[in-house]
């Protein structure tokens, strides 16, 4: 099973929507491309969270640690294997960590390929998103994008070129 076709809920995500403040009562859904998956309803108390999905209730324990300028940093606690977590997935009827639902990432199972692709793609993202300042997209660090992007396109197309002479002496 892959994390990005699983159900998460994200403590931090819950916390800076105020679903996490104590009495709350809201509606969550969870959404894939654009479309409602599914909804839940979160009643929040001071140590733990309710989650109504159905016909199924899920109680998931909060804990606290402080952070080092201050503040505090909110997590679950797995109800399988008891350690702190920032997200948990629902997966067999339960909600739990990664480890306990077996869950990995998609970038976790390519091979040496897909892992060129899938850099070459964050490469590219980064380099052309124009949320960048102004300032650093004339900068060293956007030219040594630059670079790096050049080259693994340079990479990706011999790639591309092997696999098109492998398809025609197939």
């Amino acid at each position: 099973m892959k994390a990005e076709d699983t159900t998460a809920l994200d403590v931090n995500y819950l916390a800076r929507n105020g679903y996490l403040i104590d009495g709350n009562w809201k509606r969550v859904y969870w959404k894939r491309f654009d479309e409602i998956r599914l909804t839940g309803l979160i009643k929040a108390s001071a140590r733990y969270i309710t989650i109504d999905i159905g016909s199924t209730s899920h109680c998931l324990f909060l804990t606290q640690t402080r952070c080092h300028l201050g503040g505090y940093r909110r997590w679950f606690i797995c109800p399988t294997c008891q350690n702190r977590m920032g997200v948990l997935y629902l997966g067999n009827r339960c909600f739990g960590c990664r480890r306990c639902q077996k869950i990995s990432y998609q970038s976790q199972s390519g091979d040496a390929e897909d892992r060129m692709v899938w850099k070459y793609h964050s490469l590219s993202d980064k380099v052309f998103n124009w949320k960048l300042k102004k300032a650093a997209r004339f900068s060293r660090t956007y030219d040594k994008f630059l670079d790096v992007a050049e080259r693994f396109e340079d990479l990706v197309d011999r790639r591309f070129q092997r696999i098109a002479m492998a398809d025609v002496n197939y």
